[in-house]
């Protein structure tokens, strides 16, 4: 930077500017507490997550540099894409415990650091955490090594050995970008919970209107609790229908929907905006009940609204004046008055009790935080009734739920009633979407191909079990190759899960493209006994036996000699089989049984 310690302290980190073009500093880079409030762009997230206390137990040399690095992170990044408020204050967290260390070992500035010290540091912090989690205590290490220039202290060798930081850590960063040795931690909510919610959630939305004329007519306060299960109903069903983060959802705002009509099809797009990539506005393909949902909430957030329209009129009123309200600072009323323009227009909110606003009750509104939203989750899975069975419910949860639910209702493992509250289209392919409205969340899509291949790969490691029988042409060769050892049998699923084209006939797995019998072994499950792009797996089994006593209830029907040995050839199919995945066949009892059952007397 070129300046002088002093001179360095009072450089302004954040501010805020009022509507006369004043500005006003909240944080410099020598406080110390860093308040970044006012350059977070997500509003699901609260001021006292973005302040970060200094601490004094610190060499000041490294802390000051330190200080430096993370500086200039914000303002241009250190490879040229700014940080977000968000990661500066994880960073610096994160870093402390590594300054603390460096001051244990007698460093108490940055140029008396090796690579020789952080090497020793790594390798005790590897014998009981995680290589993302040490990667994240160095990284404020590695922005001081980024900007030489700007410190006082500059590190004198590279502090990773001339390797990268996730390499240092033994993070595989390439991997981090591939679909093969990806694992979802965040869990599927179960289909049994879906369920109930599903139904709550629709029972709430439907009493809405009793409740909003109730609101209405003062007979109910606008925060009772059987509004408030509505607006929570509805924050379950959009997340959950749309994909979308809760960052992306508690950016909703009033009117962001649309409908359209391409081909003859009709496509239903929620506006907002993609805070975690820094993407920016997004448009999210929804089926016709989310915008159902949506209109409900917009009816809950009304006075809401309204309410944040008057205090805005009221601040604005004060500091013109050149005031701020009791118990406020002149900053923090720029502040609040700069965030009430901001969420004014938004649907998900609720209220803050920590601060007042014109009203005096203690209170005031805003947009409901990712803690308040899976705090009330987790109400709304009590009264669903699923609490016991699924206590966690939350937010995280409802995304990858979303691509869960779509990956298997393409694939053919899901009953299609899932597809009434996911993408009404996800039949189409990827492409298609994207071409409907190119402004939408790409790594949402990423997430739901990726999905895709992980149940690919599930069920083919059902396969490749050496008890699983197999039948179809491709599930015979299949049994035959799992004689070969596999020197890597993960590695070759997932990539194998990546070309195939597998899908469900619902009595057996396709493996064909656009070749073989185009779809009408779904319709003559004979087709698929012998078909050589054919699996079928003990999961098929009941649907085999059922087809077989099909067979056999034909055969007893006089059609003439080619239908009859068309029938014959379809019975000794059904019967390999069932031979194949070690099913009995079915007695003359229970043969007879079924053809009296459905040849009407």
């Amino acid at each position: 930077m070129g300046l002088s310690q002093a001179e360095r302290d009072v450089v302004v980190v954040t501010a805020v500017a009022d509507d006369f073009g004043n500005e006003y500093p909240v944080s410099r880079i020598g406080d110390s507490t860093w308040a970044m409030g006012s350059e977070q762009k997500a509003e699901n997230r609260t001021w006292r997550e973005h302040e970060f206390d200094w601490p004094d137990d610190i060499p000041e040399a490294l802390l000051n540099d330190a200080r430096a690095a993370l500086y200039c992170a914000l303002r241009r990044g250190p490879r040229g894409k700014p940080w977000a408020a968000r990661s500066v204050i994880h960073a610096a967290i994160a870093g402390l415990p590594v300054l603390r260390y460096l001051a244990s070992i007698g460093i108490s500035n940055f140029s008396q650091l090796r690579a020789l010290h952080l090497s020793d540091y790594i390798s005790e912090l590897k014998k009981r955490i995680e290589p993302d989690t040490i990667r994240n205590k160095l990284k404020l290490i590695d922005l001081v090594w980024h900007f030489p220039l700007e410190v006082f202290y500059p590190l004198t060798e590279h502090p990773w050995g001339g390797v990268s930081l996730g390499k240092a850590c033994t993070c595989n960063d390439d991997q981090k970008n591939a679909k093969a040795g990806r694992v979802a931690k965040t869990p599927v909510i179960p289909r049994s919970a879906q369920r109930k919610l599903f139904s709550y959630c629709e029972a709430s939305l439907e009493s809405a209107d009793a409740l909003f004329q109730a609101r209405d007519s003062g007979r109910i306060t606008t925060f009772s609790y059987a509004l408030t299960r509505v607006r929570d109903a509805a924050l379950y069903l959009i997340e959950v229908v749309s994909g979308m983060r809760n960052s992306e959802a508690m950016g909703i705002t009033r009117d962001c929907w649309r409908s359209e009509s391409h081909n003859g099809v009709t496509f239903h797009w929620v506006h907002t905006r993609e805070i975690k990539t820094g993407q920016g506005p997004v448009d999210y393909l929804v089926p016709p009940e989310a915008i159902q949902a949506l209109v409900v909430l917009q009816r809950f957030a009304e006075p809401l609204q309204q309410r944040l329209a008057d205090e805005a009129r009221w601040l604005e009123s004060l500091l013109q004046q050149g005031r701020a309200p009791e118990r406020m600072t002149l900053v923090e009323a720029v502040q609040r008055l700069n965030d009430v323009r901001e969420i004014r227009n938004h649907l998900f909110l609720g209220v803050d009790s920590k601060r007042s606003d014109h009203l005096g009750t203690g209170s005031r509104v805003t947009v409901m935080t990712v803690g308040a939203c899976n705090e009330q989750l987790k109400k709304l899975a009590d009264a669903a009734g699923v609490g016991t069975d699924w206590p966690s419910l939350a937010n995280h949860q409802c995304r990858r739920t979303f691509a869960y639910n779509v990956a298997n209702s393409r694939l053919g493992r899901m009953g299609l009633v899932f597809l009434k509250w996911q993408l009404k289209h996800a039949s189409m392919s990827w492409t298609e979407l994207y071409a409907a409205n190119p402004r939408q969340d790409q790594a949402l899509y990423r997430e739901l191909r990726d999905e895709e291949i992980a149940a690919r790969a599930a069920l083919m490691e059902g396969w490749m079990r050496p008890d699983a029988l197999l039948s179809g042409g491709a599930g015979r060769q299949l049994m035959q190759t799992r004689a070969t050892a596999v020197r890597d049998m993960e590695d070759l699923l997932l990539h194998t899960a990546e070309v195939i084209n597998l899908r469900s006939t619902g009595h057996g797995w396709c493996l064909s493209g656009t070749a073989g019998c185009r779809g009408q072994g779904v319709y003559d499950p004979g087709r698929c006994a012998g078909c050589s792009h054919s699996v079928i797996d003990s999961d098929h089994g009941s649907a085999w036996q059922m087809i077989h006593l099909d067979n056999l209830r034909l055969a007893a029907i006089d059609c003439g000699p080619a239908v009859a040995q068309k029938v014959q050839r379809a019975i000794r199919s059904s019967q390999q089989v069932l031979s194949d995945l070690g099913i009995a066949l079915p007695s003359g009892e229970q043969a007879e049984a079924y053809k009296n059952d459905c040849i009407p007397s």
